[in-house]
């Protein structure tokens, strides 16, 4: 199975918070910033369940963030275009979605991923907010995620959202798609990182 199918969590492309251009993964850089940026007055985001009208839509959404549906984590293979999903509107099209399972006492958030022109906005902070709504809805005593170590977007979101780091599974990317590519910046893929946030 080619590396781009099998392995990851991270978006194909970003956009920058400057100029609002579409960025390549690899060709991305972290920046500093302070808030003195004056902040956009956007819509509000709602978040619901997904249906079965969503389907196509959500589906959409996860193969231009991720270029495909089908994501390792845990040391498992899975196709989240089988999950149930939470998805974020703004105006009338979903602009993000989040797909999740059950894992133990835990929600395994799977897959997040945000219409890039919304990045930026809180659609990504609204749809974890009612994961997290939805687990303690379920007597879920955490929340657990993973991503990979180039993945610094994805290790800064949740970090800042109280997620904590748990796991390092070294090699676990590699050993999936038996190559090394680059990742975010030109950082090698190489390893799984786990994070969790109890309830």
């Amino acid at each position: 199975m080619p590396v781009d199918d099998q392995f990851g969590a991270k978006p194909a492309v970003l956009r920058c918070s400057r100029c609002g251009k579409f960025v390549d993964w690899e060709d991305a850089h972290v920046q500093i910033i302070c808030t003195c940026t004056p902040r956009i007055t956007l819509p509000p985001v709602l978040v619901r369940e997904g249906t079965d009208d969503d389907r196509r839509a959500v589906r959409a959404l996860f193969e231009q963030d991720f270029g495909r549906t089908k994501i390792v984590a845990f040391g498992e293979v899975m196709d989240i275009d089988q999950m149930p999903a939470l998805v974020a509107v703004m105006y009338a099209d979903p602009s993000g979605a989040l797909t999740y399972r059950l894992l133990g006492d835990a929600l395994h958030i799977v897959a997040l991923a945000t219409d890039p022109m919304w990045q930026r906005s809180g659609v990504g902070g609204h749809l974890l907010a009612e994961a997290e709504l939805l687990a303690r809805r379920l007597n879920l005593k955490r929340l657990v995620v993973a991503t990979t170590n180039d993945n610094l977007p994805a290790l800064y979101f949740y970090q800042r959202r109280g997620y904590r780091l748990t796991d390092l599974v070294p090699n676990s990317v590699i050993e999936h798609t038996q190559q090394e590519v680059a990742g975010f910046a030109g950082i090698a893929v190489r390893d799984e990182i786990r994070l969790e946030k109890k309830l």
